[in-house]
């Protein structure tokens, strides 16, 4: 009951009270231990009520059935462990990821390295989500930069820092996020780069781990929730365009005949 008690506190505190991570996993630890060292205890338990005949059955299966709910728990990420590839970092530009700026002064000692670790990453990245890839649009940069931090808000995530693109300048926009898995309260850091001009824009997105190595899939599921928001925003925005155009042409049709009538009173 201890080692329960433990878990669930160092749980608790850490997604509600923000306790930091390291802290939470070493009491995690320290539970999963006592839950094994007490499943120990009640097997050797076990031997002596059969030799003996002394009372304790009930107490013995109530701590034992605590321990294995304990330590099979971690079990229900296993078959996601196995079956995902190895990574805490997923990008949908590979070769030049969206950096990570503002909110690497966030990250406290013993969190990952601020930096993309490579073609090692990258390579596991494509063999497993094949399907994560910018956006890439023939539409304003900076429209698309404000679409974006649309999606954002509808998404409903932290925004550390954004910074405009210049068009100008060739400078993208970018937007930084601190993001938290629901339950456990996982940090991770999202940051979202749009490129291009005034005809063309390329939107990338990266999210990465603040701690562990392995994910587990949520930075994959992450970043598709953003570009599927984002595309969502921006097909929002077409009929509306559309019909700015239809009016547009509506009314240059119009404007014609009344040209044509003018310049025929002119003649006469």
């Amino acid at each position: 009951m201890f080692s329960a008690v433990l878990l669930g506190t160092a749980a608790f505190l850490h997604r509600i009270f923000g306790l930091p991570t390291p802290i939470a996993e070493n009491l995690a630890a320290v539970a999963f231990l006592g839950a094994g060292i007490s499943l120990l205890m009640s097997i050797a338990a076990t031997v002596g009520i059969w030799r003996t005949g002394r009372p304790g059955t009930a107490r013995i299966v109530f701590a034992v059935l605590v321990s294995l709910a304990l330590m099979l728990w971690p079990l229900v990420f296993l078959p996601k462990y196995e079956g995902l590839p190895n990574i805490n970092d997923v990008t949908t530009d590979t070769v030049n990821p969206p950096p990570f700026e503002e909110i690497a002064k966030l990250r406290q000692p013993g969190s990952n390295a601020v930096a993309y670790p490579g073609t090692k990453f990258a390579r596991k990245q494509l063999a497993a989500y094949p399907d994560i890839k910018p956006i890439e649009i023939d539409r304003p940069a900076d429209e698309v930069f404000g679409l974006a931090g649309e999606a954002v808000k509808r998404l409903k995530m932290d925004v550390v820092h954004q910074e405009v693109p210049d068009l100008d300048a060739g400078r993208a926009g970018i937007i930084e996020i601190a993001d938290r898995t629901l339950i456990l309260g996982l940090q991770d850091d999202v940051a979202i780069r749009v490129s291009g001009n005034e005809q063309h824009a390329r939107l990338d997105v990266r999210s990465a781990s603040r701690y562990g190595g392995h994910d587990l899939g949520r930075n994959a599921e992450r970043v598709r929730e953003i570009l599927k928001e984002i595309v969502t925003v921006m097909e929002s925005t077409v009929p509306a365009a559309r019909a700015e155009r239809d009016d547009e042409a509506k009314e240059a049709k119009e404007e014609r005949p009344r040209n044509r009538r003018s310049k025929n009173r002119r003649r006469r």
